[in-house]
């Protein structure tokens, strides 16, 4: 009786073993329906591109928002938008697993994949599968007498958590986002930081303000001037032994009666070692609706970009000078009628010129910059270094499935904040 169970263990083995095949991921999608409903091991290394509760999406390599690569459809030809649509659902496969999503970063390694297919670019398999994580993005500190500018999207800090913030975040959780919040900052050795969705007024920044300086830190701060017009602004934090503000802010604000043109405004910033002066605006843009193209509140976007235009030239005049450093989340790719709109109007777009393969934003696995770095000509001469800071983007995180006991810096929001470093020059 033993022989007879051993003998067809032995034979079930051997069947299970010659039913998976080995096949190139190009193999696959070359005749999805040849192999559904078959095991199979993927021989090509594929890259996480994105994870979504018990889902993988994979490919060759990183995936990039058509958005991001190809001419606007509101300002041009669309071809090659479509053929980078059709690029990204040909090379992509979605894979379900039973990964804790969380502890899977986009850019890790997956290699020697076993899977079920079970549709047209659709694999399953019953067990969490093992990835190599990518290596940490380290950050140098900024190199004596440069000046480090940072613009940080930090997604809804609300320091009351009733109203729009009610469901979005408890106690509990705003605590650990301040202290992430704080680690991240700190780690950043920023002299100024532009931060995008924060409660208006001065109780959020002041929370975040009094936390922040029980590292030794000397920070203060300057909140939008808006009064009961959004329940999302922002403002600037600075390093107040390294910089300090010379004049009022001026904002958008008394020009349109709509918050979305309104979360805009610009501070000028004076090195107190050297009296040099630049002027920082920052600009929080109207957003699209998730899984939306940039036709999307793409009218919307464009009567914001005309409001920072006109906006533009009063900064200028009210500070009294030309460098002119552009932060923010401008909820816009880089090929988008906004953005081009505002490089053609004379500011320098600077991350896609060294970084056009980097990203500052990664959603349903395709990455971009919705975060955007823009400098006056002046400006853009005294710039050393631009560069995204990989600490959010590659995260997943949602509030309902926040582990309480993660105190690390990373994903304190969705966006990866903008480094930036300056040497100023006097002319």
């Amino acid at each position: 009786m033993r022989k007879a169970v051993y003998i067809f263990f032995l034979l079930f083995s051997t069947l299970s073993v010659s039913a998976v095949e080995r096949v190139s991921l190009a193999q696959l999608q070359s005749d999805w329906t040849k192999y559904e409903n078959r095991t199979v091991v993927i021989t090509t290394p594929l890259l996480v591109c994105g994870s979504f509760y018990d889902s993988l999406v994979l490919a060759p390599e990183r995936l990039f928002c058509p958005d991001e690569r190809a001419v606007g459809l509101a300002d041009g030809d669309s071809t090659m938008y479509y053929s980078l649509v059709e690029h990204n659902r040909q090379a992509s496969v979605c894979l379900h697993c039973r990964n804790q999503y969380y502890k899977v970063r986009t850019g890790d390694i997956v290699r020697g994949l076993k899977a079920r297919v079970t549709g047209e670019r659709q694999l399953l398999t019953g067990r969490s599968i093992r990835t190599r994580h990518m290596a940490q993005d380290r950050l140098p500190k900024p190199q004596k007498g440069h000046l480090r500018i940072v613009g940080a999207n930090i997604e809804n800090y609300f320091a009351d958590l009733g109203g729009y913030a009610h469901k979005r975040t408890t106690p509990a959780q705003l605590n650990l986002k301040t202290r992430k919040l704080c680690r991240a900052l700190r780690a950043m050795h920023a002299d100024i930081i532009a931060c995008c969705e924060m409660q208006v007024g001065n109780k959020a920044p002041q929370l975040l303000i009094n936390a922040l300086n029980k590292g030794g830190h000397h920070y203060a701060f300057i909140a939008m001037p808006m009064e009961n017009i959004d329940r999302i602004g922002g403002c600037f934090l600075y390093d107040s032994t390294r910089v300090r503000p010379y004049a009022e802010p001026i904002s958008a604000y008394r020009d349109t009666a709509s918050h979305y043109h309104a979360r805009m405004f610009a501070v000028g910033f004076e090195e107190i070692a050297t009296g040099q002066r630049l002027i920082i605006g920052l600009n929080h843009f109207k957003s699209k609706r998730p899984g939306r193209t940039q036709y999307d509140t793409n009218l919307k976007r464009m009567q914001n970009t005309d409001s920072l235009l006109v906006l533009l030239p009063k900064a200028v005049e009210t500070f009294g000078d030309e460098d002119v450093l552009l932060l923010g989340d401008y909820n816009c790719y880089t090929q988008e009628q906004p953005i081009q709109t505002i490089v053609r109007s004379g500011y320098a777009d600077m991350l896609p010129l060294g970084h056009s393969k980097d990203y500052s934003y990664s959603f349903k696995g395709e990455a971009g910059y919705l975060d955007r770095c823009f400098a006056s000509p002046s400006m853009a001469t005294q710039i050393i270094r631009v560069r995204p800071w990989h600490i959010n983007a590659d995260w997943y995180y949602q509030h309902g499935a926040f582990k309480m006991k993660d105190k690390s810096m990373h994903r304190y929001a969705d966006h990866d904040p903008i480094i930036v470093d300056i040497k100023m020059s006097s002319r």
